[in-house]
């Protein structure tokens, strides 16, 4: 886990990315783990529950991988911008290695964060996590934080959902969120969805 966020904080929470089905139909992980007659465990992984869902129920499921759903991350700008005393100013880390990002970001400084990923620095409002950085309006940065370093939300081009370090009180927001499904994890956890 400490590959997404800092181990520092006192508090971790996993967001996850909705799963998404026949004609764009979205479908948590609960509803995918409940389907299943499974628990749904800090450790989930999504790939295992797409083929699993799959062989049960004939409906081929996905989960983004290394990015966040639009709405996932309107409703995490909007709690965590609650939770930083620099909300105007947050750092995006965006991967260097995407072939179709706007041209605008080669000019970016260029920054290396685990596991050993060269991503373009930028820099603006909580909210500016919402926006897309490619042609088809589809990658959102993978790692974001104040300039305060109040919290850290880390993804990776492999990662089938989000972690989240801050305070508690941070945590319990985001978990108690109408908009985010999320599973408090252990620090101990890998996550599941990292193969690089």
């Amino acid at each position: 886990m400490s590959t997404f966020v800092p181990e520092t904080f006192p508090a971790v929470v996993r967001v996850l990315n909705p799963f998404v089905g026949a004609a764009e139909r979205k479908l948590s992980w609960a509803a995918v783990a409940q389907e299943l007659g499974i628990p749904l465990k800090g450790a989930a992984v999504g790939d295992h529950l797409c083929q699993d869902y799959e062989a049960k129920t004939g409906e081929k499921i996905n989960v983004d991988f290394g990015t966040l759903d639009y709405k996932v991350a309107s409703s995490l700008a909007d709690v965590l911008s609650r939770y930083t005393t620099t909300p105007d100013k947050c750092f995006f880390a965006v991967w260097a290695g995407y072939s179709d990002i706007r041209d605008e970001l080669t000019g970016a400084p260029v920054i290396v964060l685990p596991p050993k990923r060269e991503m373009y620095l930028l820099e603006g409002p909580v909210r500016a996590a919402t926006e897309a950085f490619d042609e088809q309006r589809y990658r959102r940065s993978l790692r974001w934080w104040p300039a305060d370093r109040s919290w850290c939300v880390g993804n990776d081009l492999y990662a089938d959902s989000v972690y989240i370090a801050g305070s508690k009180a941070c945590v319990s927001a985001l978990v108690d969120d109408p908009g985010l499904e999320t599973l408090v994890v252990d620090p101990a956890d890998i996550h599941p969805g990292i193969y690089a």
